[in-house]
Parts: structure tokens; C-alpha cells; sequence
């Protein structure tokens, strides 16, 4: 069965038209059109009730193609975004987002809810010594992009089916255009915020959810600038879903480093930068102008500090570069790209010891010291960004602590669900590429036309390697292994009980992808003969180590 579904794809399209001839190409509405497991239904996932609400948490690339693919299937979806519009983390707005938490907010806090719901507050400009710019940006964090970032990946591994970019697009693509692209995703799927539909919900967060018997409650936030007068309305209200999809991704919020001294310097203030102080973590950044003349110190050295260094660099007096001590040839490709990708007249210093005590507040921190690890004393800052990996969302508090951890999904399966409890899941590929899969398989499993294992075996796939080396980089073995995974599994279970095929990623884009990596990545880091030999490599050798891929890498930390 395995070999049938895959050849089926990789065959003429002649033979591929006829094959899904024979295949229910429509989805399962009612009971009468749910499987007859012809196997032992103990080996398989049963679900207690019928599942027909379901909420998605998040409009980004994920998300969107989620709330597609169920309301497809005809599923009851509610598409729930705290930002005004689609995009997920590629909507650019030059709003900033406010002021991140010295030290870090411990990520099990709970959000203030209104003890009786539903409940409608109206706040008025100062109320708590808050203005309504700064409720509002609280409510939706604006994204972390600046005007001018270009992607580091190519169109081709950085498009949603059914939205092709404009034929002249630039080799790398700006933010702008990939907004616009998930943004027209987003419209012919009727999912963009000036949409009549009924499913989404743009300006609303969901503060909390948990499952109660047998249904999931969504507390959720929604608020609204109301013109006359000039005022806020924020609404509170539970909603109950038989399933939710989680779209937020693994880090949404800001993670500041704990060195001695910085929670004073974090206290200094100014009018000249978007945040209002002199030490600030990236995220607020958006343009390189105002930087003219000044001594910058960026605090790591990921892709974002380079990125913001090579675009302030032409403005800047001085800028630094802070990071720990790294074995070069241990380093990731896209760690090396990163290193590479700072502009030549950045300087590198080690890592930071102790910010030394202010002897005031006022006037800046330029007469400040900052030790370094090496006993080096830097003085003469005018500002200091932090490029730091980020914390778990904070779409929703407290997130699943058993979920979100840092790395990958903790007691999640390969297929994106909850092992604990399927009817949860989270959207854990990369959308461009392997979210229209999952997105499939979450409607499919739900409808009844895809199993998934009982928990036990659920388990054991998850302590297990061969089910587990499923994430990485676009074009490792990791992420060539999932599609591989993902394209055999939805096909199988369609063949069986009906729904539509699906297809690998077209094979003609691999010259493409590997040309790309091999200029703007790293030579031989990725070459089209690598998808050739992979594709003859048995399920049991996808994990085992082999020459033929480079070592796995989260994308989440590079991309």
C-alpha cells in the first residue's frame, strides 16, 4: 500500500487523473460517510463524539491554510487572529510592540479575565495610567519586522498553493511582497479581515482555553477603537469548539537575557528610539535612518542581528557585535551564513559580563561601562538591541507547559496532535512547504478519513527516532522525511477511505531550491542530488546518520 500511494504520484499525469478517478474527491459531511475500519478498531484512535466546531488559533500561513482546508471539509471553523489582519509574523505595520518584561514574565501567568462573562469594559484615554495606543498594541504585539527585511529563502520554498508570486519578483523576496502573497491567500479563501464571513474573528485573542468534558472553552478578548468619542471597547466572552488547532507557532514573545546589571540599564529612557528606551530587544526595530551617527551594540548574533546590522551599518557611527565563544566548524550552515552576513566593518566583542552600575538614569547610558568576558571595558553606547531567541507564545496564558518548551513540540505527534488528547493540535512543519499536508491530515482525521494509532502506539512513535526526525531546514533529511511521511500516509488513507490524492513537491523546483542554497546559503550545503539519493533511502535509514544530509537543525531558529 505504502509503495501504490507514493507511485500513484510520482507517475505520469495521465495515470494520476485516472487514479483519482476512482476516489471519493469529496469530504465525509455525515456519519454514513465514515470509515468502516476493515482492521482492528482497537488499533486506532476513536474519538468519543462528533467533531464539528473547530477554532484555529492564528492567521499566519499556518493558520490560514488550516481554516481553509477544514471549512473545506465542512467543519463549523472560527478563525480567531489577534492582529487586524492576516499575515501571521509577515504583517508589517510600523506600529511597535510595548515595552517587553525585565527580567521575563514567567510564561505561566495568567491574564486578568472579568470574573462574570460575557463582559464589555470601556476604557478612555489615561485610564490606569495607560493610554489606548498602548492597550491596543498590548492586545495584537505588532510583528517583528522591519521595513526593508528580505527573506532568506527562496519563492519557491516560500509560496501558498493557489498564489503565485508576480513573474519578476526579485530572486529574494521582500516582506512586503510575501505579506501581500499570504494576505491574497487569505482573500480567495475568504479569510482576509474586509471579508463577510463568519469565520474569522480579526482583533481577537484567545486569553485562555481548556477542555471541559468533552469540549474545548475559548476565553477570548476582542477589542475595538470606537472614533466618537474617542474611546476602546474591549468584549470578553467563552466559546466552546469540539477541537482547536494551534497556528501561533513556538515563540511569539520576547526573551531577554539574565546579565548583572542590565535591569538598570533596561531603566533609562528615551525619546529618540521606537521603544522609549535606550536598551531594547529587536522586535521594535523597523528603519535604519534614525541610527545616523550613533554607537550601536547588538547583543547576539542571529539571523535578525545580522540582518538589522547590515541595514543599519551604512548610517552608524560604530556597531558591535556581542556573542558567545563558537566552534566554527560545529556551527550550523545558516549559524556561519549569519556570522557572514554582518556588514565588514562591525566589530565583534565576546559575550557580556556585567552592565556596571549608572551613576544616574538621566542622560543615556553613553558614559556607561560594560565588562566583557574577557575583562575588555566597552563604553560609548547610544543604544543596545538584543537579537535573543524568543519565548513561548503569549497568544493565549498560560500556554501548554507541556507543549511549548523551547526546540520542538513536547507530547506531540509527528501528525501535529495531542497525544493526550487528539481533539487538540498544533500546526509544528513549515507552512510554505508541509502545511497544506498537515492541514489535510487534521481534516481528514477528524472527518474520520485518516487513523491515527491509540495512544499507546501514539507513545511509542514519539519515544521513537524513526517517527521523530521529522523536523528541520527545508531540504535536510529531517524535512525531506516528513514529506515523505506525510504524502505516503494521506494517500494511503484516501485510497482506503476516500478523499482526494495529494502530491510531492514538484521535483522540477529542486534544481531551483539547491541553486538558491548553494549562493545565498552554503556551497554544497544542498544539492539536487540529495533529493535523488534520499529518495531511495528506506523509512528505517531516514534516521540514522548518513552522508548525505547535513546535520538537523530547528528551523524555527533561523527562518
Amino acid at each position: 500500500m505504502h509503495l501504490l500511494a507514493f507511485a500513484v504520484l510520482l507517475g505520469a499525469s495521465v495515470g494520476r487523473a485516472l487514479a483519482q478517478q476512482v476516489i471519493l474527491d469529496t469530504p465525509a459531511s455525515d456519519d454514513s460517510l465514515r470509515p468502516r475500519f476493515r482492521h482492528d478498531p482497537s488499533q486506532w484512535t476513536v474519538f468519543n463524539s462528533t467533531i464539528k466546531r473547530v477554532a484555529v488559533i492564528g492567521a499566519g500561513p499556518a493558520g490560514l491554510q488550516a481554516a481553509a482546508a477544514l471549512t473545506e471539509h465542512n467543519f463549523t471553523v472560527k478563525l480567531f487572529e489577534r492582529a487586524p489582519g492576516p499575515g501571521g509574523n509577515w504583517l508589517y505595520s510600523d506600529e511597535v510592540p510595548v515595552r517587553e518584561s525585565y527580567p521575563d514574565e514567567p510564561i505561566d501567568k495568567e491574564r486578568w479575565v472579568p470574573d462574570t462573562l460575557p463582559a464589555t469594559i470601556y476604557y478612555n484615554e489615561g485610564d490606569d495610567n495607560l493610554t489606548l495606543d498602548q492597550r491596543w498594541r498590548e492586545h495584537w504585539q505588532p510583528r517583528s519586522i522591519w521595513n526593508s527585511l528580505h527573506t532568506n529563502s527562496p519563492a519557491v520554498i516560500t509560496a501558498l498553493d493557489e498564489v503565485p508570486y508576480p513573474p519578476d519578483h526579485t530572486w529574494v523576496i521582500s516582506a512586503h511582497t510575501i505579506g501581500a502573497h499570504v494576505r491574497a491567500y487569505a482573500t480567495i479563501k475568504k479569510l482576509n479581515s474586509n471579508d463577510n464571513s463568519a469565520v474569522h474573528q480579526y482583533s481577537t485573542r484567545v486569553e485562555s482555553f481548556k477542555k471541559t468534558e468533552s469540549k474545548w472553552t475559548l476565553t477570548l478578548r476582542q477589542l475595538k477603537l470606537l472614533e466618537e468619542p474617542d474611546r476602546l471597547k474591549v468584549t470578553y466572552w467563552n466559546e466552546d469548539f469540539d477541537a482547536v488547532v494551534v497556528a501561533s507557532g513556538p515563540y511569539d514573545s520576547p526573551h531577554v537575557p539574565e546579565i548583572d546589571g542590565l535591569l538598570q540599564w533596561t531603566e533609562v529612557t528615551s525619546s529618540e528610539t521606537p521603544s522609549g528606551f535606550s536598551v531594547y530587544h529587536s522586535r521594535v526595530y523597523r528603519r535604519p535612518e534614525r541610527y545616523a551617527d550613533k554607537t550601536v551594540l547588538v547583543v547576539g548574533v542571529g539571523t535578525s542581528g545580522s540582518e538589522i546590522a547590515r541595514d543599519i551599518a551604512p548610517y552608524a557611527k560604530k556597531v558591535y557585535a556581542s556573542h558567545k565563544v563558537y566552534d566554527w566548524d560545529k556551527l550550523h550552515p545558516f549559524q556561519r551564513r549569519s556570522f557572514r552576513r554582518f556588514p565588514p566593518e562591525t566589530e565583534f566583542i565576546p559575550q557580556i559580563e556585567k552592565f556596571e552600575p549608572l551613576e544616574s538614569l538621566d542622560g543615556g547610558i553613553k558614559n556607561g561601562n560594560i565588562k566583557l568576558t574577557n575583562g575588555t571595558i566597552l563604553t560609548g553606547i547610544d543604544e543596545a538591541l538584543q537579537d535573543i531567541p524568543g519565548n513561548p507564545p503569549d497568544n493565549f496564558k498560560p500556554p501548554p507547559t507541556d507543549v511549548f518548551g523551547g526546540g520542538p513540540f513536547k507530547n506531540v505527534h509527528w501528525t501535529g496532535n495531542y497525544i493526550p488528547d487528539p481533539t487538540l493540535a498544533f500546526t509544528t512543519v513549515r507552512p510554505w512547504t508541509a502545511g497544506k499536508w498537515q492541514s489535510y491530515g487534521f481534516a481528514k482525521i477528524w472527518e474520520g478519513t485518516a487513523r491515527i494509532p491509540n495512544e499507546p502506539e501514539l507513545w511509542r512513535q514519539y519515544n521513537t527516532t524513526r517517527w521523530t526526525n521529522f523536523r528541520g531546514l527545508f531540504g535536510t533529511r529531517p524535512h525531506q522525511a516528513l514529506e515523505k511521511q506525510y504524502v505516503t500516509w494521506l494517500n494511503n488513507e484516501s485510497l482506503e477511505f476516500g478523499g482526494r490524492l495529494v502530491a510531492p513537491w514538484p521535483v522540477a523546483n529542486r534544481e531551483i531550491f539547491a541553486y538558491y542554497s548553494n549562493k545565498e546559503w552554503e556551497t554544497e550545503y544542498i544539492t539536487a542530488q540529495n533529493f535523488t539519493d534520499f529518495d531511495n533511502l528506506p523509512a528505517e535509514d531516514w534516521s540514522k546518520s548518513t552522508n548525505v544530509w547535513d546535520p538537523f537543525a530547528l528551523e524555527d531558529e533561523f527562518w
